[in-house]
C-alpha cells in the first residue's frame, strides 16, 4: 500500500471514529468481561481505547502527509532497501501541504508512477507522492524500499545532503528545466522563447510559471532567499 493509501485509511478511520467515539466509550464500559472492574477503571480503559482508535490514525496521517510526503520518508532511506526506478509519469496534484505558509507559498504535492528496480526481485510499478518539482518523466531516480510493503517508496532527491538536492536530469524538449547551483540548490530556467511580438504573451505566461516554480521550490527549503532573489532577478531580466 502506497503512502498516499495509507493517509486516505487514517483520514477514514478518523471520520468513522468521530462519529462512533460515543458509542464505542458507552459499549466499553458496560462489556460483560470488563463490567466487573470498578467503574474508575472502565472508565480510563474506554478512554485510552477509544482516543488510541480515535487520535492515533488522525497523527499517523498528519505524520505523513507533513513530513513523508512533504520532505520524503527520511526512515525509510536509513532502513529500507536502496533501489533505481523509472519515472513513467509526473503529475501535479491539487494538493499543497500547509504549515504556516500562506496558500500561495504552500509546497505542491507531486504524484510520481515508478517502475522500481531493487536487487533480486523484479521490477513493479507504484505511485510515489512528494513536495518535490523537477523530476521529469523518463528520468531514472534513486529510492528507498519498505522492506515490509514493496509499494510504499520514497525518492531519494538529496535530503539531509550538505550539498544540496540532486534532481535528475530533463529529457531534451521536457519543458522548464531544473538547474543544479554550485551548492546543489535548484533553480528553474524557462524554454527559450522566440523573439518577436506575437510571443510576448507566450513569455509572460512563462516567466510567470517558472516564477511559481521558483516560489515553491524556495518555501520546500531548495532555494535560500539569496538563491531565491537572485533567480527572480534573472528570469525578470530575459
Amino acid at each position: 500500500m502506497t503512502v498516499g493509501k495509507i493517509s486516505a485509511v487514517c483520514w477514514i478511520v478518523f471520520v468513522l471514529m468521530s462519529l462512533a467515539f460515543l458509542p464505542l466509550g458507552i459499549g466499553i464500559v458496560i462489556l460483560p468481561p470488563i463490567h466487573v472492574l470498578p467503574i474508575v477503571v472502565r472508565v480510563v480503559l474506554a478512554v485510552l481505547v477509544v482516543g488510541c482508535l480515535w487520535w492515533g490514525p488522525f497523527v499517523y496521517g498528519m505524520y505523513l502527509t507533513t513530513t513523508v510526503i512533504k520532505n520524503g520518508d527520511q526512515r525509510l532511506f536509513k532502513r529500507g532497501t536502496s533501489g533505481t526506478a523509472v519515472v513513467l509519469s509526473a503529475k501535479e496534484t491539487n494538493m499543497v501541504v500547509q504549515s504556516g505558509e500562506f496558500d500561495w507559498q504552500a509546497p505542491r504535492v507531486y504524484r510520481y508512477r515508478l517502475r522500481v528496480s531493487v536487487p533480486g526481485k523484479d521490477p513493479y510499478e507504484t505511485n510515489c507522492s512528494i513536495c518535490f518539482a523537477g523530476i521529469r518523466e523518463g528520468s531514472t531516480v534513486d529510492v528507498a524500499v519498505s522492506p515490509r510493503n514493496r509499494m510504499r517508496v520514497a525518492i531519494r532527491v538529496g535530503q539531509g545532503r550538505k550539498d544540496g538536492v540532486c534532481v535528475p536530469g530533463p529529457r531534451p524538449g521536457g519543458g522548464a528545466e531544473a538547474r543544479i547551483f554550485p551548492n546543489g540548490a535548484v533553480g528553474i530556467t524557462p524554454d527559450p522563447i522566440p523573439a518577436g511580438p506575437g510571443h510576448l504573451l507566450s513569455a509572460a505566461a512563462e516567466r510567470i510559471d517558472a516564477l511559481i516554480k521558483l516560489s515553491r521550490l524556495h518555501s520546500q527549503g531548495v532555494l535560500t532567499d539569496a538563491e531565491f532573489a537572485a533567480e527572480k532577478a534573472r528570469i525578470f531580466s530575459q
